[in-house]
């Protein structure tokens, strides 16, 4: 983490875990964010005109930032003007925007920023307040742990032998039982070491570090949009409703990384969640109480 970015506003304070070396902002100012209401703040801003009204995606500033510069920018990524659409019910044109969007927005922040977080939260049970169909993105200053500790081992792993780890993985599981899509961009399976039941994670086929690379519309957006909606309608056919889930792209403006999705659901079966409950969030342990391979092949039968 850059030693000279440490702002001490109200709104924003950056501290360190002294044990784990981990960052963790404060941003007590999101304490009153909107929860609970019934008014859209997206759908205002459609009637306010604020929303193009040539565009059907849109991104706006948070009204709730828990990071302001230096240390990031945060931004709403709004996927349709419809009001409660769930990702499931979106035609593939409509996903292929967000994913056109989702690489608009890479392009703008990774210019001022170390990292582009983009992610989904998807659900009340994961926390979801807004129902308009949207994702975030945060552009920050430094790697957030999750991702400093992957190019770590990626790292460690081509100084040793030359060689993406990533790409390795992606050749021993491209002819697994865990695989659950496979097309000539893309390979999505759930791996040995998921802490879900039905996590998947999507790897581009090719080397790349990031989603800037991909034509808007071409044939790798399309593919990608494809495979989201068949794994959630997938996921919705497993526990009978919508599953509640987080998507996350990992992605970063280093030649030794290379771009991949994951896709993290908390549903286990019907009406049956995977909390992420002491061994995991006290100690970091995760348990799986399903096999990967058996997983992988009832999603591949519930996929459309």
């Amino acid at each position: 983490m850059p030693e000279d970015i440490h702002p001490q506003s109200t709104n924003q304070q950056l501290v360190e875990n002294p044990f784990l070396g981990e960052p963790v902002v404060r941003t007590p100012s999101r304490m009153n964010r909107r929860e609970g209401v019934t008014d859209c703040p997206f759908c205002a801003d459609i009637a306010a005109g604020a929303w193009p009204s040539d565009r059907e995606t849109w991104v706006r500033p948070n009204d709730f930032p828990p990071l302001q510069p230096p240390l990031g920018e945060c931004f709403v990524l709004l996927y349709a003007r419809a009001h409660n659409l769930p990702f499931a019910a979106m035609s593939l044109d409509q996903v292929v925007a967000v994913v056109d969007l989702w690489r608009e927005v890479y392009l703008d922040l990774s210019q001022r920023y170390a990292c582009v977080m983009t992610f989904e939260n998807s659900g009340t049970a994961i926390g979801q307040t807004q129902y308009h169909p949207h994702g975030q993105t945060y552009g920050i200053a430094f790697l957030p742990p999750i991702i400093e500790r992957e190019l770590a081992h990626v790292t460690q792993h081509l100084t040793t032998t030359g060689a993406c780890l990533f790409c390795r993985t992606l050749a021993e599981e491209a002819a697994g039982a865990r695989v659950v899509v496979d097309t000539p961009h893309w390979l999505g399976f759930i791996p040995a070491w998921a802490r879900y039941p039905y996590e998947v994670q999507i790897y581009a086929r090719q080397h790349i570090s990031d989603i800037s690379t991909l034509e808007p519309g071409g044939a790798a957006a399309r593919e990608l949009a494809e495979i989201l909606l068949r794994i959630v309608r997938g996921w919705n056919t497993l526990v009978e409703g919508a599953m509640p889930y987080f998507l996350a792209l990992h992605q970063l403006a280093d030649p030794r990384y290379h771009l991949h999705l994951e896709l993290l659901p908390v549903g286990r079966a019907p009406g049956k969640l995977k909390y992420a409950a002491s061994a995991e969030t006290a100690f970091g342990l995760w348990l799986n109480d399903a096999l990967p391979e058996v997983k992988a092949q009832e999603l591949r039968d519930a996929m459309p």
